[in-house]
């Protein structure tokens, strides 16, 4: 039987050394995760896409925010008439 543990962390830093991954939490535990190069390579598509999602988001806030802006100016600028 395999036993799973799930462990919750704030994180701190990460650094990434040659044979894996060393993730510290604002406590100051590390968690050291030992990775293959196909391992670093999984990494960074899981990473990358998880970036354009956060982009994605950020331009789409960003978008609604310009656009209530030009809005409430329009309908100031024609309350003035």
């Amino acid at each position: 039987m395999k036993v799973r543990q799930i462990v919750d962390v704030k994180f701190a830093g990460v650094y990434s050394g040659y044979c894996g991954l060393e993730i510290t939490d604002t406590e100051g535990s590390e968690i050291k995760v030992s990775m293959t190069n196909d391992d670093w390579k999984a990494l960074k598509r899981s990473v990358d896409d998880k970036i354009e999602s956060i982009e994605r988001d950020d331009q789409k806030k960003f978008d609604k925010a310009v656009e209530d802006a030009v809005a409430e100016r329009t309908v100031e600028e024609n309350s003035d008439c």
